[in-house]
Formats: structure tokens, sequence, C-alpha cells
């Protein structure tokens, strides 16, 4: 904590002036990469300012890179970066194919300096956080292989695995655990470890995931204790048979915190984490965009603990920190990356503005795009961020939504952000919590958005139509083309699909069976694709008129 105090000074003295810490990042990257494929292509040698690195070197996102990145998966170097790519992180693959991005030891040692950076704020604020065990679930680093026999796998274990051994000791969780490929067997492992310590933080991406393990405790709850108090794992589920002997070395019979979970069922009759993981201090987890949902869930199990975001975490770039445990926001990681913005209204113009980190606004919304230690130049994550503040002089950011994640089936222009923060504050205005949503259109005669959800407790009809009806006028105050053309009748009424039980998980598996990751695996809140909404079974249908 210390060594990371003086670093916490240094890179808040550097926030002070931004754009000269910007411009000392970007001309430490492209010198060393100026004598690669890419770097002689574009002239790196002969770039002398921002404004000729702006000029010379194109806008790009991952299609326009590609051939190069299947180059350097057969194995081939010193194409966008003169580091040698020790492994690719991928994507989770939920919106189309995956996409491999480089990672070599110096940018992975620049995202784990962001890391210790991020750890000492949150260390600082919550010091209880090393009084127990750390319960850290991620998706494993190493997945499989590219043709040139490098690994690839997911973000989450690149950040794990760059954490100081110091933090790694505190981890319940045996790594390994994270390979076994059974959706259930891995999610009871981590019950049957987890609760038999005392744990003092939770960290993942999606908070999703937090609330899926919650919610398999009271099926658990039984076998778990036998379980710990004989020191065994349950044979009734598919652990891969080196993993098993991994996890079965570290445990031994423990009839005593077998008899502390005996006693918290028997006297409050439900276990939840609030009540065995008393000493909880600290969910860290994704807080801003489509996942505010899943947050509304955790007071149910852990009551008030404080949640800290992880910032801007992406597989291409992590490009902020947070501060504190209010909001979603960031400061804008000035040393790490070079950053570039597209006014979010600009997004789909030929003549595209782009902006400097001196530039950009309070309350705006942006296109981040991103020159990185790991040969990425000017690339475009099609992730959309708001300027929620600055630090001195420095802008604090959060992520929104995916860039061209929207709809205008007649011109209406819906965002993911228009859908999620319609649906959130209707639910939260009727003291609703939903389990799960997500919005399609449906086509026809005319067209009409479709909010298929899932309740944690169903409402009565009456109050699923006011939710209707809320969602309806939340929408209209968050996009007024929307309202223009619902009102001139080109586009339908809206319909509340009801979903039956457990068909959101379903999805879920599906994805993530697919190849995804399951603690990055995020349920977009819009979907593209026409009826999609007749992907679920549905119980029932509510309808305004």
């Amino acid at each position: 904590m210390n060594s990371l105090a003086l670093r916490a000074r240094l890179f808040e003295e550097s926030t002070k002036d931004p754009l000269r810490a910007q411009e000392r990042t970007l001309f430490k990257y492209l010198a060393r990469n100026r004598n690669t494929e890419y770097g002689l292509k574009y002239n790196f040698s002969g770039i002398k300012s921002i404004a000729d690195f702006r000029s010379r070197v194109p806008l790009v996102d991952f299609k326009d890179i590609s051939s190069y990145i299947e180059r350097m998966k057969k194995g081939d170097g010193n194409i966008l970066t003169a580091d040698k790519v020790i492994a690719f992180s991928n994507t989770s693959g939920t919106t189309g194919m995956p996409k491999f991005i480089p990672v070599t030891r110096y940018s992975r040692d620049r995202k784990s300096d962001l890391m210790n950076l991020w750890a000492y704020y949150a260390c600082r604020d919550h010091p209880k956080v090393f009084d127990g065990k750390i319960l850290g679930i991620i998706s494993a680093e190493t997945e499989n292989r590219t043709e040139g026999g490098i690994p690839y796998g997911a973000e989450s274990g690149v950040a794990y695995n760059g954490l100081p051994q110091i933090m790694k000791r505190l981890y319940v969780l045996p790594y390994r655990l994270f390979y076994i490929k059974d959706f259930d067997a891995r999610y009871y492992s981590m019950l049957r470890i987890a609760m038999e310590h005392d744990i003092t933080t939770i960290a993942t991406l999606n908070p999703s995931t937090i609330v899926l393990l919650c919610q398999r405790i009271e099926a658990l709850q039984d076998r778990i204790i036998e379980d710990i108090e004989k020191g065994t794992l349950s044979k009734d589920f598919k652990v891969e048979p080196d993993i098993r002997l991994n996890i079965e070395k570290t445990l031994r019979p423990n009839p005593k915190r077998a008899g502390e979970l005996k006693a918290i069922l028997e006297e409050r009759k439900k276990l939840l984490p609030k009540y065995f993981w008393p000493n909880l201090d600290l969910i860290e987890c994704w807080k801003g965009g489509t996942v505010k949902l899943y947050l509304k869930g955790l007071p149910q199990y852990f009551g008030d603990v404080a949640v800290r975001d992880f910032g801007c975490l992406s597989t291409e770039a992590r490009s902020s920190v947070p501060m504190s445990d209010e909001g979603a926001g960031g400061v804008l990681a000035i040393g790490t990356n070079f950053y570039e913005y597209i006014p979010k209204e600009d997004i789909d113009k030929d003549d595209k503005r782009v902006l400097l980190c001196d530039q950009v606004e309070e309350g705006r919304e942006y296109l981040l795009i991103v020159t990185t230690a790991g040969g990425l130049y000017r690339y475009n994550m099609d992730d959309v961020i708001k300027v929620d503040g600055f630090f001195n002089k420095t802008p604090a950011i959060e992520f929104v939504q995916k860039g061209h994640n929207a709809i205008s089936i007649t011109g209406e222009k819906v965002y993911e952000s228009h859908v999620n923060e319609a649906v959130n504050r209707a639910a939260d205005k009727h003291k609703i919590l939903i389990k799960a949503f997500c919005a399609s259109v449906a086509t026809g005669n005319t067209s009409r958005y479709v909010y298929s959800v899932e309740f944690y407790e169903t409402p009565s009809l009456d109050e699923k139509r006011k939710l209707l009806a809320s969602i309806e006028e939340e929408l209209y105050e968050e996009n007024n083309e929307y309202y223009d053309l619902r009102t001139e009748h080109l586009l339908g009424s809206p319909i509340l699909s009801v979903v039956k039980e457990g068909e959101f998980e379903r999805y879920r598996r599906e994805k993530v069976s697919q190849g995804g990751h399951d603690t990055q695996f995020k349920l977009p809140k819009l979907f593209l694709k026409l009826d999609f909404y007749k992907e679920f079974e549905i119980e029932e249908n509510i309808y305004l008129d």
C-alpha cells in the first residue's frame, strides 16, 4: 500500500495536465513500435506531434486490422507490436465472431499497473478486505491455442494473472476451478469452497454472475453443508478428474463451519450471504451500462454492502480508475492508453469530429478510440462512454453501451442505453424487482417494441400494465424521435412479454456453451435481430391497448 500510494500521487499529479500526459503515452508507444510493419507503413518515426499522428494514422476497427491479427495468430512477429505476442484475449462472442486482441508482457504489465492503482484506492477505503478471503470469479486465461500455438482466453483471466502475488494468496478459489466445463459443476464448486470461509470481498466483472451464484444456494445448501462437514467434493457433478484431484487436495473435514451453517439455517430459515459472510466489506464489479438491473438484486442477498466499479475494462483496453464507491465513473487512465473521442451524435456521419481529452464536456457521450501498449492504433472499440465530470482537469468516464447497438425501424434511433434507462426507472417507480429483461422489435403491419422480462416475484396484472405504461413514458423522455413516431402511429404500442422462469438462464447457458465467457457475458438489453422475443417461451403478453 505504501509503494502504491506513491504511484497514486504521481497519477493524481498527472491529471492536472492530461494532454501532456497523453502526449507522453502516445510517443512512448510510437517509439517502441516504429520499426514494426504497421509503424513503417504509417511512418511512426516521422510523427512529431499529436496532429501528425491523427493525420497520418487512420481510424480503424477490428475488421480493418483482422488480416494483421490472422498472421499474428500464426506466429508472425513485428507486425503491430515489436514485443512478442504471448497470448490473445478474445471477446465473449455474444455479439458476433470473437475478436482476438494481442497480449504482450509489456501490455499486460501496463494493465497490471492500472489494476494495482485501482486496488490501492479500493483497499484504502476498505482495509478490512485483507482480514478474510477474496471470492474472485473469473474465466480462464487459456482456453485453447491458435494455429501458431499461442494461447488465448478471457480478459478476466489475464487480469487475475497480473495481480500482485500477495493478493493472489487471498483468493479462496483455486485457479484450476475455472477450467471446469460443466456450468452447474463450476457453480457448485465455487459455493462449496467459498461458503466454508470468511469472505470479506467478492470480485467479478459482471454482477449477474454474483446473482446467479446466490440463486443456487438454496438448492445446494444441504449438500454443501454435508461436504464441508466431511471435507468432500460431491460426486454428483461433472468435475474433470485432474481438476477434482487439484481441489480435493485442499479440502479437510470442517464440522465447526458445517455446524455454524446449520445453526444459521435453523434460525434464519434461509442461508443468505449476509448471514454466513457477516464480514463482507466490498463487492467489486461493473456498475455502469446495462448491468444496473443486476445491482438491484444484490441487497436481498448481501444487505447494505458497498459496491465499487472496476472501471472501463474491455478486451482491448483498461481505460479508467474509479476512486470511490459512488457511481460507475472512473478517472481516465491517461498514462496507460492514448484516447480520442467521437461525439455520439457523429457516429454515423461521414464527417466525424474526433476530439481529445481536453475537448470533451461533462454530461456528453462519446465513442471511445484507443491507442494501446498492445499494438492497437486509433482503434474503435465501439464503446460509448459518458463524461461524468473531471478530476483536476482529467475526465471521469463511465461505460454506457456498445456504440452501434441501436434500432431504427422507422427513424426512431432507439439505443440500448435508452431502453436500459427507461426500464430501470419504471421498475424503480413501481418498486418491482426485475430479474432480467431485453427488448426487441416485433414486425407486422405496424412494428412495435417488445420487452421480454422475468421477475423475481411476479407482480399482479395491474402492476404489470402500470410497469409497461411507465416504460413507454420513460422511453418518450429518453428519445424524442420515438415519441414522435408513436404519436404518428408509425410504431405500434409496446408489449410486455413475461417469459417462463429460467428462460434467460437457458439463453445464457447456450451462449456460454458456444464459446462465451461466463463471467463476462452480458445479456444485451436491446437485440437488433427482429422478432427476437420469439426465442423465449412466453407465459403471458401484456398490452397497452
